[in-house]
């Protein structure tokens, strides 16, 4: 009986020995990362979780400058009342200017960052300061970080030019051996003062909105260059990376359009070249020729087009790689694995990335024509 009440006593005596209040806190969302005379200039975005829900900012943003990563944030601490809170972090932006200089202590800052989930995307601004992505407010989210998050994890999804990685996967390629890591980028439209006024929220067409961009390309913590649309799928397409596709597949003078949703790639390895095989299935969404579709050999014709697109794409990918001097597809990574020895007498890989020839094949099959069994020009004839 005694052994029983001691028993009852320990649950009645147990709790949150650490408990705070959510409003103690200042929940960041989102994070910038800029330079400023010479400094750095960070800025978080803070969900105002105080405002009422009549009132249309819900979201605040407050910088510091300092000559580290840390300082910066310690700076921010002077001028918020309230303990700053990463754990709901969702994205972090890098100026262009911050990541041409090196972001590996960012990195480690991040990595350090005990309250940090990891689990964040990254991404580089393009044509405009890191801060301004995250003051441009959007009517379709309470919160300009979390409209960035869902727009890539949608995004890549259902287009070829966007990466769904996270900041773990970042810091994966980095420490690969053999593995040069992509970042995706982001811009703004229109007129940034604007676009910053809640006001913007109300009209039918905002004066400024956030886009995805393409890729970036970096060597170990620094950035490279850009890539193109076309570099961007090519990229993605070697990385097998995406399930679905869209790209414009020649016919005649025009396109027709193409999903492609069964996506698949292999790499086979060799001491003197690499081969890549890809294959896709796919659906007509658009036709803009007078092709029959009910004939056979214009069916194999548009297979033949579409091989061609996905082989471009590919090639123009490997080409930009190479013309930079970085391995981004992981194939030092492949090439380790399988001959560690000849691996270790490469004195520099990406030197010999240059050099390695890529061949590549593509198979692309027609499964499904749309709702629509004939191009609409054709049943007009």
């Amino acid at each position: 009986m005694k052994k029983l009440f001691i028993f009852c006593c320990f649950f009645l005596l147990t709790g949150c020995w650490n408990y705070q209040e959510l409003n103690e806190y200042a929940i960041v969302t989102g994070m910038a990362v800029d330079i400023k005379d010479n400094k750095y200039e960070v800025s978080f975005l803070i969900a105002n979780g105080n405002k009422s829900e009549q009132e249309q900012t819900k979201t605040s943003l407050i910088s510091g400058e300092g000559e580290t990563i840390y300082n910066a944030i310690k700076d921010i601490s002077l001028s918020s009342p309230k303990e700053l809170y990463v754990s709901h972090l969702s994205v972090v932006i890098i100026s262009e200017e911050v990541a041409s200089k090196g972001i590996s202590n960012l990195l480690d800052y991040l990595l350090r960052e005990p309250q940090s989930h990891q689990n964040f995307y990254l991404l580089i601004s393009k044509d405009t300061n890191a801060s301004n992505i995250l003051s441009i407010l959007s009517p379709l989210s309470d919160y300009p970080s979390q409209n960035i998050a869902s727009n890539i994890s949608n995004t890549s999804k259902l287009q070829g030019k966007i990466s769904d990685a996270s900041f773990n996967v970042f810091i994966q390629k980095y420490l690969n051996t053999g593995f040069e890591p992509i970042m995706n980028s982001i811009t703004i439209i229109g007129n940034v003062k604007e676009g910053q006024s809640a006001e913007s929220q109300d009209k039918t067409k905002q004066d400024a909105y956030t886009k995805l961009d393409t890729l970036a390309l970096f060597n170990k913590d620094k950035f490279i260059t850009w890539a193109t649309q076309e570099e961007s799928v090519g990229i993605d397409l070697i990385l097998g990376e995406i399930n679905n596709f869209y790209f414009n597949v020649p016919c005649e003078d025009s396109f027709a359009v193409t999903l492609s949703n069964d996506y698949k790639i292999e790499y086979t390895i060799e001491k003197d070249k690499i081969k890549i095989s890809a294959k896709a299935e796919g659906t007509l969404r658009e036709v803009d020729c007078k092709i029959d579709l009910e004939k056979e050999s214009d069916i194999k014709k548009l297979e033949n087009a579409a091989e061609k697109e996905m082989r471009d794409y590919i090639v123009k990918a490997i080409q930009l790689a190479k013309n930079n001097r970085v391995d981004i597809f992981g194939f030092g990574s492949k090439y380790y694995k399988k001959y560690p020895n000849r691996y270790n007498k490469i004195k520099n890989w990406n030197d010999f990335f240059v050099t390695l020839p890529i061949e590549v094949e593509t198979d692309f099959k027609y499964t499904r024509k749309g709702s629509l069994e004939q191009s609409l020009e054709r049943e007009e004839q």
